[in-house]
This record gives structure tokens, C-alpha cells and sequence, in this order.
């Protein structure tokens, strides 16, 4: 059974999965919303867990995202431990599987995996949505599971098993800028993700009980999310955890994208980069140099455009001299990914 209109939306971070019932005749800031820790910091603890007991590890299961979950793979073979993944669970860490093993990591079969386990192994699920044990979670909520669609956001940064996979990021952006791509088509129904986006093509498959999946980058939708229904025209500052987006549209288009490490940036470096980036004058080869992903614009950028920024970080921008608002999409700021998900999907289907 499905409730038409009703849609459930995932936005995968690094440090907070943020998750959004949507349902149309539902006041907006009474919608159903979770931030929950994201499926890579879960991870992260159980395989310390096993470190800790000086369990062996098995990791299996769909390909998510790294970060903690690799430091902790990697902490884990540090202290003399065991850790073997199945292939698909292993492309984790990285898109060359050879670069995985020459860390320490055992490659194993799916196979293997039950034998393993009974012979003392933790088993550690891979993969960045765990369907059930948030379908148990709403419905102790009172939530029921019926839904007309879904969507997922998770930053891929395509897979480039020779290369590097942050150059191989951002040729895809530069594709989709060159394109002045409508920003509701960098939204794919799980079918049509691209190949290269093996993440994202993951995480829609952990959806693939529902109907109508939907799948984008985390930085289209927490654009898409800012914009709202009434705003074509506008400067995007997404500072989350992990990385920083900034993206420009124009007419409802893609028409800049600088990205970068959070990490790396504090307020006045980060106003100066935005300042630069709008002005023309941010070489993308001086951001990737310095660490980040790059930097490029479809053109001059017409003066005042509005400035929205999110994140869990945005106080990085507060109190600086850039005229920038904070938008609180469904009330909350946490859910301006979900906010753009949804809105791709109800343009994409037309509910």
C-alpha cells in the first residue's frame, strides 16, 4: 500500500544522516524530520568495538561512504587486528581494490561470510541507509511505511580506480556547468544514475523496497533545497561536515560550483574563497592544490545575488561582512537537503 504524496527523503552526510517524512497536507515544520548519526560513523563504532574486544572483523555488504569508517578500518589493522570485507563492502575505502589489500585488508566472498562469523569474526554491515532499522524506527514512531516515493542524497565522488577520485568529481560537475544543466535533472530515478556513481547507485539500491527512488548528489539537493519554490537566483554555501559546496544558479541552473575540504577552512579563508570564486578569480588548480576539489564558473555572475547558507558548520559565515541569510527549509536548516530531494521528486513525477 502506498499514501500518494507521501515521500520519505535521506540525506547521507558524513557526520548526520537527516531524513524528512514528507506528506502534502502536513504543515511543513510538522513534518516527521530525524537527524540520526549517518551509517559511516555507526560503522566507525562497531568495528572499534571489535578493536577493542580484539575481535577480527568482517565488513559486507553495499558500497558507502568512507571517512570515519576508514580511519577505524585502518586503526583496526594498526593494532595487529584482522579485517576482511567482501569486494563490493571493500570499494568503501577506495575504488582500487589493490590499494585496499596493500593496507592489509582480506579480500573475501560473500560466502565466506556466515562461515567467518561463526568461527569468531564480527560481522560489520556495509552500506549508507539501513532500510529496515529505520522503517522499525518511524514505525515505533508511529510512522507507518507507506510511501508513494523515496529519495537519497550521498556525495560521490565517482569511481576512479587510476586517478584521482577528487579530480574525477569535479570533471562531473564541469560537465553538468558546461551543460547549464537544469538543476532538477542532476536528480536520477535509480535506474538512470550514472555508472560512475557507484555510491549513489548503492545507496538507491538499500531503497529499492520502495517506489519511486530517486538519487542525487548532496550538493544539487541541498541547493534545490535552499532555493525554494520562488528563487531562480542565488549564491549556495553549504559548509557541512565534511565538505563545503558552493553553487551558483542562474534561471534555475547550474552556473558555478566551488567545493572544498571543511576541514581546511576557517571564516575568513572561506569568505575570501567565496568572494574570489563569484568574482571570476579562484583558479580551480589553486583549490585542488591547497587540498580541495576545484572551482569553476559558467560566466560573469551578475552583482547581488543572494547568498544562502547552510550546514552544520555555517557559523563559519555568520558575522562576516558577506550579506548572507540562513534558510530554514521545513523549519529546520538540517533539512535542506531532504527539502531538495523532495522537490526534485514531486517535479519528476508530478504528483
Amino acid at each position: 500500500m502506498t499514501v500518494p504524496g507521501r515521500l520519505l527523503a535521506i540525506d547521507v552526510g558524513m557526520g548526520t544522516t537527516d531524513i524528512l517524512v514528507f506528506e502534502p497536507d502536513r504543515r511543513p515544520e510538522n513534518s516527521v524530520k530525524l537527524v540520526v548519526p549517518s551509517r559511516t560513523q555507526i560503522v566507525a563504532a562497531q568495528i572499534r568495538e571489535a578493536t577493542q574486544r580484539r575481535l577480527p572483523v568482517v565488513f559486507a555488504g553495499p558500497t558507502m561512504g568512507g571517512g570515519p569508517s576508514t580511519k577505524a578500518m585502518l586503526d583496526h589493522l594498526a593494532a595487529g587486528l584482522v579485517f576482511q570485507a567482501t569486494d563490493s563492502a571493500a570499494l568503501s575505502f577506495a575504488d582500487n581494490l589493490e590499494k585496499v589489500t596493500g593496507r592489509g585488508v582480506r579480500l573475501v566472498s560473500v560466502d565466506e561470510v556466515a562461515s567467518l562469523v561463526r568461527t569468531g569474526a564480527v560481522e560489520v554491515r556495509s552500506g549508507d541507509i539501513d532500510l529496515d532499522a529505520l522503517l522499525r524506527a518511524l514505525a515505533g514512531l508511529g510512522v507507518p511505511a507507506e510511501f508513494a516515493g523515496a529519495c537519497v542524497a550521498a556525495q560521490d565522488h565517482g569511481f576512479s580506480p587510476r586517478g584521482s577520485n577528487r579530480v574525477f568529481r569535479f570533471e562531473i560537475w564541469e560537465r553538468a556547468l558546461a551543460a547549464r544543466t537544469p538543476l532538477e535533472c542532476l536528480f536520477w530515478p535509480a535506474a538512470e544514475v550514472p555508472a560512475e556513481l557507484t555510491r549513489l547507485r548503492a545507496a538507491a539500491g538499500e531503497l529499492a523496497a520502495l517506489p519511486q527512488v530517486m538519487a542525487a548528489d548532496t550538493g544539487p539537493a541541498a541547493l534545490l533545497g535552499a532555493l525554494g519554490d520562488d528563487l531562480d537566483d542565488a549564491v549556495l554555501v553549504n559548509v557541512g561536515n565534511g565538505h563545503t559546496i558552493c553553487a551558483v544558479a542562474l534561471e534555475g541552473r547550474l552556473a558555478g560550483i566551488y567545493e572544498d575540504h571543511t576541514s581546511r577552512l576557517n571564516g575568513a579563508t572561506l569568505e575570501s574563497y567565496v568572494r574570489r570564486f563569484l568574482a571570476g578569480d579562484l583558479p580551480g588548480d589553486e583549490v585542488r592544490e591547497a587540498g580541495g576539489h576545484g572551482a569553476a564558473l559558467g560566466g560573469p555572475m551578475p552583482a547581488g545575488l543572494p547568498i544562502l547558507v547552510t550546514g552544520p558548520h555555517r557559523e563559519l559565515l555568520a558575522g562576516g561582512s558577506l550579506p548572507v541569510s540562513f534558510p530554514t527549509p521545513f523549519g529546520d536548516m538540517m533539512m535542506t537537503g531532504p527539502a531538495g530531494l523532495i522537490r526534485a521528486h514531486r517535479h519528476r513525477y508530478r504528483d
